[in-house]
Parts: structure tokens; C-alpha cells; sequence
């Protein structure tokens, strides 16, 4: 096979694909005038190696050819006049075009008398010799042969212009070059959307590289009359079709120029992959069918026909390759939509705070869909209104927008609901702000929050594509913000512990750090919050008289409130308690206080007495406390009810005290109700009856065994079932 015939195979590719990759752009948008602009230039791109390959491969002699019919092949320079059409349409049209939109349809005109001198007029002998009239004829010969002289004048002069014309219409073509590359770079400078700017930097530099290409190597030597080597000027042209072309189809599968839907891009994609393939096969045939004819000196049909069979089971396979290096390189990418989402969802899992969930959305939108702008509202914690991120004020929604919101649960055009739109409520707003797509957040039947899009740059329409993808956005949306709600939730809930662990350490420093030692008593105390934090409360305060004070508090309530209510019990009591007032006075001041300092729901049962540790005496008062018990060392039981009301409820409230003897064998138990109300899985009580029960049985052990084994019994009872109060427990016992 001859090189001309694998240039000729090379340029009808180069036209296939350039036709098809019009078609596919016309396809798309044909409402869109920069679509219909860059169809058409391809278009007359695609005709010049179209007619070469058609010449040369299917003329059998090309010289038989007249001139008329081979310079048909200069229609293809209607290319120049369209590009520059494109260079003032995209990505925006320029001020020029709206101002002097029709003088810019007369830079046609050059080229259409061009093509009109190339084709009708391009040999005047021929005319001369057409208009050489017989003025033989009598009468009328003079005339005849005057307007024979006429004509043949005019096409004498019609020849020496089509002469220079054929010379010189390359400089009006090197003029539309520069002029577009000027208007071009122009449309560059006014563009904003990053993703656009990148499409357009690579389509103006696949353009001006092609047609730099075609001007070194045609009209530069044109114009100069300079004569080079056809394999050059073939080569020059070859390069600028695949680079031209190759470009468009470059930014068009990976950068969505045009914003071609990702059908057509594959569909483009599966083009370029059959036309490598297919031509590879073509030239690896025929070359082996040369190799055959050199070694045997003739054409087998046989061979031919196993060659190609052979080509043929290895087809699928090495077009499935082909295709698949091609898909990667291409569509695999981020202008995918599939790999978009795949992309978006990772980097909104890992977002927990609003403001950088609508910025990554915002910016994601920007740069893939040409999106100007994206706003955000979400519904108040109120759950009344809507606000804008970035936004002080609230909007609200009309009963009937937000019913056709949560019903429609996509993406639905502003102008569909501009009817709806009233001063002051959230529509409205997003009109004023020039949206065009709202996107409902449904989350469980509630509008959580709306996803409203400006229109797209450079005039781009929404599609079908866009509309699925952010559907599927919205979903992504919506568990995003659960995220950060959960995530938001639990940083306050490991807030609130490590403030609750601090308060717990806190009450533990409030409580005694040991028990008295006495060589006439021993001591032993249990305290056991419900939560990290608890309201129940004991301490030994050791008087100047060598008395020693015994307090067991249980605060109202569970948790932070009811510790600091106690911290404050505790102050009060240890300032008290240094006084050495009486004890009946000590607590009905106490009380007073707490009435004065607290809220009226809030309370304290409290049990205190002064135990004189020489004689084993003691004093004490009983402000509505659960009733702590002696087990005599005959295991007689005394209650010790003596006292009042419970402490912060009533001012004013008087208080008694009592007096009784401590021996050695006796057993005092000073309790809150967490021991005695503990319930089993059953629903039964403890009660005061098992607690007695239990000090009973271990009577004879030492204070901190018998403390203990109460504590022992009681989980046991209620193994099965949290705790439900706090526990504290305060034994005291003679020896």
C-alpha cells in the first residue's frame, strides 16, 4: 500500500470524525447558536480532506477530473468566516456581536465570491473561446462581434483577477486568523467560572495551534509564492486535522465543552475508539496483503480471506482494550458525573459543619456545572422559618409552596412557581437573587431546607443529566446533615461529660478525704452517684470541742443542679458548723437560707448530729430525712425521728433536737433513699426492712464490713436493674 493511499485513508478518519463530532454538537443543543457556530465550522473543516480522501481513493484518475469539479473542494474555507462567528459568540457573546451582529454576516461575502471565482471562472481561455462569436453574418456580424470583444474583455480582465485572487485570498484568510484569535482571547479575559475558563484556555489553544499549523504551511508559502515540498505541506495539513479536531473532541470528553451531555461524549468517545481500531486494521491488512504480493508475486484471494478472519477473532479483544484505555483517559474523570458524585459523597462524609457543607457544594457546582452561583437555606431550630447561610434574615414558606415542595421531591425551575412568590417569603427572595433550580431537602416528610442555583454560565441550559445529578445531590445533602446534627450532638454530649467528669471530681474533692479514727468508735461512709454527678451529700466536721459532726444530705433532684446545690449546702454547713451555735438554731438558719437562695422546687432532706466520742452522747436533728437506725448490741431497733420539715421549702420553719446514748456494740446506719427504694427486675422494693436485716446480720463485724455488706445485698437484689438514685451510707459503731 502506497503512502498517498495511507494519507487518503487518514484524511477520510479525519473528516468521518469531524462530521460526527458536528453532528453530535448540533445533536445537543440546536437551539443554541454556539452550537450551530461550531457544527458549521467543523462541518466545512470536515469537507476539504473529505473530498482529498474521495479523489484519491475512489477516483480511479483524478486528472480526468475538471478544474471545476476538483476546486468544489474550496467550500471548506467557509470555515474562516464561522470562526469567526465563534470568536465573538463563545463562551459569551461579545459587545461587537450584539452591536454589529449584521456586518459581521457580511464577512461571508469575501469568501462566497471566492468560491464562486474558483469554481465558474477559474479558466478564461475557455470563456474567451465560448464567447468567439462567427461575425460573418450580414448586418449583424458587426454587432455580434462587438459584444464578442466586450465579453472576451471581460474575461480577460475576470482571468487576470481570478489570477490574483487565487494568489492574494490567502492574506483575507490569515486577516479572519488574527482577528479571531484577537476576539477570542477577549471572551477569555471576561470569564469568571474556573471550570470554564479551563475548557475555553483548551479549546483557543487547539484552534490557534491548528490553524498556526495551516498558515506556516499553506498561506504563508501561498502569499510568498514560495515553493516547498509536498510531503511538508501534507504533513502541515495532517497535523493541523488532527490537532484542530482532536482538540474540540479533547475539551469536549473531558471538559463538557459546549456542556455536551455524557451520552454524546461517549457516544463520541466509542467513535474515536472504532476509527483507531478499524484503521489500524485497514493498514495492517493491506500491508500484509503488499508482504504476500512481494514474496509470491500475486494476489491470493485464500490468504486475504484468512487474514481477515484472523483480524477478526482478535477484534473484540483488542477494541475492548482500546476502548477501555480510551474511556480512562477520558470519561473516567471528573466532568463524569458517576465519578462527580463519587467524589462530592466522599468529602461530604467528612463534613460536620454547615458553612463548609454549602462552600464544598457551592464550589463543586462552580466548577463542574458551570454554576455561578449557590445558595443554601435551612429551616430555623424553631422549625418555623427559613434562613439563608451567610444570611440574618429569616424567610418564611407558604403552606401551599411547601406542600408542593414535599410532593415534587426534586428539582423543580423557579418560573413554575413565580405565581407563588410573595413579598417577604423565601420564592420571592430566591428571585430577587436571580435562581433559577430549587432543590427540596425532604428529610422524613419535613422540608428541612432548600438548594437554590443561579443559571449557568455562558448561557448554558439545565439538562436532564443535571436535573438526576442533583436529585441525587440533594439526598447526599440530606444525610450530610444528619452527619453534622449527630456530630453536633455528640460533641455536646462529650462536652457536657467532660464537664460532668469535672464536676464529679470536683464533688469528690467536696467529700471527706477519710473517715474519723476513734479509739471508742469506728466510721465507715459509701457514696455512689446515680449519674457522674449526684445530689446526695455526707461529711465529718470536726468542732473545736473535740465533737465530731456528722452530716448525710440528700439534694432534690439528680445531676449537675442538684451537686451544686449541695456544694452550697456543704459551704454553708462547714461555715455553721465552726460557729458552735446550737444545732436547733444552726438548721432553721440553714433553711432560711435555702428558701431565700433557691428555687421553690428545689429541696434538701438532711440528718445531722454532734457525737461526743468520750461519753458516747449524741445530739441530733432529722430535717426530713429518710429515718436513721440504731441495731442495739441486743438488736433492739431505735428510729431516729426527731427534727422538722425538710430544709428550703418553708422559711421560718422550726426544728427540734433530740439526745441519745451510742454503746459499745450499737450500730448507727445514716442512709438516703437510694438504698432502700433500689428495685429489683420484678418491680419490687428493697426496702427499710432488708436494710435493717442486713446490719443485723452483720452486727459483729467492724463498721466498714457491715457497710459494705449492706452495699453487697443491695446489688445483688437489684442485679438485673440500673441503679435509679444515688446511694450514700454513713456507719457508725461502738467498740
Amino acid at each position: 500500500m502506497s503512502i498517498s493511499f495511507s494519507i487518503s485513508l487518514i484524511y477520510l478518519a479525519s473528516a468521518l470524525v469531524l462530521f460526527l463530532t458536528a453532528g453530535i454538537i448540533l445533536r445537543e443543543n440546536v437551539k443554541s447558536s454556539q452550537n450551530r457556530v461550531v457544527s458549521a465550522m467543523l462541518f466545512f473543516a470536515g469537507i476539504a480532506p473529505f473530498l482529498v480522501s474521495l479523489y484519491e481513493t475512489i477516483i480511479i484518475d483524478p486528472s480526468k477530473l475538471s478544474l471545476t469539479i476538483i476546486n468544489i473542494f474550496y467550500v471548506w474555507e467557509l470555515f474562516f468566516p464561522v470562526l469567526l462567528w465563534f470568536s465573538v459568540l463563545f463562551p459569551e457573546p461579545l459587545p461587537v456581536y450584539r452591536r454589529h451582529k449584521r456586518l459581521l454576516q457580511l464577512a461571508f461575502v469575501p469568501h462566497i465570491f471566492h468560491i464562486i471565482m474558483v469554481i465558474a471562472l477559474n479558466d478564461p481561455e475557455q470563456i474567451i473561446r465560448m464567447v468567439d462569436f462567427d461575425t460573418s453574418i450580414p448586418v449583424l456580424g458587426f454587432l455580434i462581434g462587438l459584444i464578442s470583444s466586450i465579453l472576451k474583455l471581460v474575461a480577460t480582465f475576470f482571468g487576470f483577477l481570478y489570477s490574483f485572487h487565487s494568489r492574494f485570498f490567502s492574506l483575507i484568510n490569515l486577516a479572519y486568523v488574527c482577528t479571531s484569535i484577537y476576539f477570542l482571547s477577549l471572551g477569555y479575559r471576561r470569564i469568571n467560572n474556573p471550570a470554564l475558563r479551563i475548557q475555553v484556555k483548551v479549546v483557543i489553544a487547539g484552534i490557534i495551534a491548528a490553524v498556526g499549523i495551516y498558515v506556516i504551511g499553506v498561506i504563508i508559502p501561498t502569499i510568498l509564492s514560495i515553493k516547498i515540498p509536498d510531503i511538508f505541506t501534507e504533513v502541515m495539513i495532517l497535523t493541523a486535522l488532527v490537532v484542530g479536531p482532536g482538540t474540540i473532541a479533547w475539551a469536549i470528553i473531558k471538559y463538557r465543552f459546549l456542556d455536551i451531555g455524557l451520552i454524546a461524549r461517549q457516544s463520541l468517545v466509542y467513535t474515536l475508539t472504532t476509527a483507531i481500531v478499524v484503521g489500524g486494521y485497514l493498514l495492517i491488512i493491506n500491508q500484509l496483503s503488499s508482504f504476500f504480493f512481494s514474496v509470491f508475486g500475486f494476489q491470493s484471494r485464500i490468504l486475504d480471506i484468512m487474514v481477515v478472519v484472523i483480524m477478526l477473532l482478535f477484534f473484540q479483544p483488542l477494541y475492548t482494550q482500546v476502548d477501555d484505555f480510551v474511556r480512562r483517559l477520558f470519561i473516567r474523570s471528573r466532568s463524569d458525573y458517576r465519578h462527580l458524585m463519587e467524589e462530592l459523597s466522599r468529602k461530604l462524609i467528612a463534613v460536620f459543619d454547615v458553612l463548609k457543607l454549602a462552600n464544598i457544594i457551592n464550589d463543586t457546582l462552580n466548577e463542574e456545572m458551570f454554576i455561578e452561583k449557590t445558595y443554601f437555606a435551612l429551616i430555623t431550630p424553631d422549625g418555623a422559618n427559613y434562613k439563608l447561610i451567610g444570611e440574618s434574615r429569616e424567610f418564611s414558606i407558604e403552606t401551599d409552596i411547601l406542600e408542593l415542595l414535599l410532593e415534587k421531591q426534586r428539582p423543580i425551575f423557579l418560573n413554575n412557581l413565580k405565581r407563588l412568590a410573595r413579598e417577604g417569603n423565601l420564592i420571592g427572595h430566591f428571585g430577587e437573587l436571580n435562581c433559577q433550580l430549587l432543590m427540596p431537602l425532604a428529610d422524613k416528610g419535613k422540608l428541612v431546607g432548600i438548594i437554590a442555583t443561579s443559571p449557568k454560565a455562558a448561557g448554558y441550559g439545565y439538562t436532564y443529566e443535571d436535573v438526576t445529578l442533583l436529585t441525587v445531590l440533594a439526598n447526599q445533602v440530606i444525610v450530610a446533615l444528619n452527619n453534622a446534627r449527630l456530630y453536633a450532638e455528640s460533641l455536646e454530649k462529650q462536652r457536657l461529660e467532660e464537664e460532668l467528669a469535672v464536676a464529679r471530681q470536683i464533688q469528690i474533692d467536696l467529700l471527706p478525704k477519710a473517715v474519723p479514727v476513734h479509739n471508742k468508735f469506728e466510721f465507715a461512709a459509701f457514696n455512689h452517684p446515680s449519674r457522674q454527678v449526684g445530689g446526695d451529700y455526707y461529711d465529718f466536721i470536726n468542732k473545736p470541742d473535740g465533737q465530731v459532726c456528722i452530716v448525710v444530705a440528700d439534694v432534690s433532684g439528680k445531676g449537675v443542679g442538684a451537686a451544686l446545690l449541695g456544694a452550697r449546702l456543704q459551704a454553708v454547713l462547714q461555715s455553721e458548723g465552726q460557729r458552735g451555735r446550737p444545732i436547733d438554731i444552726m438548721i432553721a438558719a440553714i433553711n432560711d437560707f435555702l428558701v431565700d437562695s433557691t428555687a421553690s422546687d428545689k429541696f434538701v432532706t438532711m440528718f445531722y448530729c454532734e457525737l461526743d466520742c468520750e461519753l458516747g452522747v449524741f445530739y441530733f436533728c432529722n430535717a426530713g430525712h429518710n429515718y436513721p437506725f440504731i441495731v442495739r448490741s441486743n438488736n433492739h431497733i431505735d428510729y431516729l425521728v426527731d427534727g422538722g420539715l425538710i430544709l428550703g421549702a418553708l422559711p421560718g420553719s422550726q426544728y427540734q433536737i433530740a439526745k441519745l446514748d451510742l454503746a459499745k456494740g450499737d450500730v448507727l446506719v445514716i442512709y438516703t433513699d437510694g438504698l432502700s427504694e433500689a428495685f429489683n427486675e420484678h418491680g419490687e422494693e428493697y426496702g427499710e426492712d432488708r436494710l435493717v436485716k442486713a446490719v443485723q446480720d452483720a452486727r459483729s463485724k467492724s463498721a466498714h464490713f457491715i457497710c459494705g455488706h449492706m452495699i453487697k445485698n443491695i446489688r445483688q437484689f437489684a442485679s438485673d436493674t440500673s441503679e435509679v438514685d444515688d446511694m450514700t451510707v454513713v456507719v457508725i459503731k461502738g467498740t
